[in-house]
């Protein structure tokens, strides 16, 4: 799943209004905070597109939306997670 930037950008604030509001974390810098925030959520969607990619392509031959398939997708969907260290 693609998301734009200003999507990333709409999370990252949402999840920095979060930390405020339920008392999560203490930030002694917001800009650079919210930076990190948006650069982790770029990397796990990059991440999760490519695990996503690889898995489509193990399963090309076969039906996609079918039980098996989706039960497969989602065995090798947690296994690339757990190669990756995920």
């Amino acid at each position: 799943m693609v998301f734009s930037e200003d999507r990333i950008s709409n999370l990252s604030h949402e999840i920095m209004e979060r930390f405020w509001r339920d008392d999560l974390a203490d930030v002694a810098d917001e800009r650079r905070t919210l930076a990190r925030v948006k650069q982790s959520l770029t990397s796990f969607f990059q991440v999760a597109e490519e695990i996503d990619e690889t898995v489509r392509a193990k399963l090309r031959n076969r039906d996609q939306g079918s039980r098996d398939w989706d039960a497969l997708y989602q065995k090798f969907y947690q296994d690339e997670l757990a190669r990756r260290g995920l």
